[in-house]
C-alpha cells in the first residue's frame, strides 16, 4: 500500500476553497425586483433548522425603469441605532449574512430604493417588532405602507452564544403616481401564494421571495424563486 503527501500549500489551498464555498452557500439575497416593497417577512423552522428559513414578498409601487435600489454602505452594527432605509426610499429586500455558525444566527442588511413617482410620509412613521428571540414570525403591512428604517439587536443565551437577532422596523404610509393603491372587496381573502418544495434533501425549508400582483376583484397572481441553502 502507498501512501501520498498532500503538498502544504495544496492543502491551505483546499481548506480556503472548502471555506469560501460554504460561506457563499450561507450567505444569500432576498430582493425584490425593481420597483417592488417588501410587504411580509416570515421564518418558518421544521425539525431540521434551528432558526428556520426566511420568506420575503414583494408587490409592485413603481415601474422598474425608474426605479433605483442599493445596498447600505455599511452592514447593520445591531446595537439597537434605527438604521436602514431613510427619507424617501423603502425596504426592497436583504442580503443576508450568517453570523453564527452553531445557531445560524444571521443578520439581515437592507436593500434600500427609491423612485420619482413614489412619496413616503416621514411624519407618520411607526415602529414595530418583527420577532422575538428562536421563534417563528410572520410580519406583514397593507397596501399603502412601506418597511423603511430598520433597528437589530444581538441576543445571547448563558454562554455567551449568539443565539438569534432581533429585529424593529419602521413602517410609513406612501404615495404611487405610477401604481395607486388597489381597493379590494372587504369580503376578499387574503392572497395567499404556495410556491416552490416544502422541504429541502437537508430537512429544511427553502428560503423564498415571492412577487403578489393584486387583481381586481378578489384574485392575485404570483411567481416566486426558491433556494435550498
Amino acid at each position: 500500500m502507498t501512501t501520498q503527501t498532500v503538498p502544504a500549500f495544496l492543502l491551505l489551498v483546499l481548506t480556503i476553497f472548502v471555506e469560501i464555498s460554504y460561506s457563499a452557500d450561507i450567505d444569500f439575497a432576498l430582493i425584490c425586483d425593481k420597483g417592488y416593497r417588501v410587504s411580509s417577512i416570515k421564518r418558518a423552522k421544521t425539525a431540521y433548522s434551528l432558526l428556520g428559513s426566511l420568506t420575503v414578498e414583494c408587490e409592485q409601487i413603481a415601474l422598474g425603469e425608474s426605479t433605483n435600489c442599493a445596498p447600505q454602505q455599511s452592514v447593520p452594527k445591531c446595537t439597537g441605532l434605527l438604521e436602514g432605509c431613510t427619507g424617501n426610499t423603502w425596504l426592497g429586500g436583504f442580503h443576508v449574512y450568517l453570523l453564527e455558525n452553531t445557531t445560524q444566527a444571521a443578520v439581515l442588511d437592507p436593500v434600500c430604493c427609491s423612485s420619482p413617482s413614489v412619496q413616503i410620509d416621514s411624519g407618520s412613521c411607526i415602529n414595530d417588532q418583527l420577532n422575538t428571540g428562536t421563534h417563528d414570525f410572520s410580519h406583514s403591512i397593507v397596501a399603502d405602507l412601506v418597511y423603511r428604517g430598520w433597528q437589530c439587536w444581538h441576543q445571547y443565551d448563558r454562554k455567551r452564544t449568539l443565539v438569534d437577532l432581533l429585529w424593529k422596523t419602521e413602517i410609513c404610509p406612501f404615495s404611487s403616481s405610477d401604481f395607486p393603491v388597489i381597493t379590494r372587496k372587504t369580503d376578499c381573502e387574503e392572497c395567499s401564494c404556495e410556491c416552490g418544495i416544502e422541504q429541502c434533501s437537508n430537512g429544511a425549508s427553502p428560503v423564498r421571495v415571492i412577487h403578489k400582483k393584486l387583481l381586481l376583484p378578489c384574485a392575485c397572481d404570483c411567481t416566486c424563486t426558491f433556494k435550498c441553502l
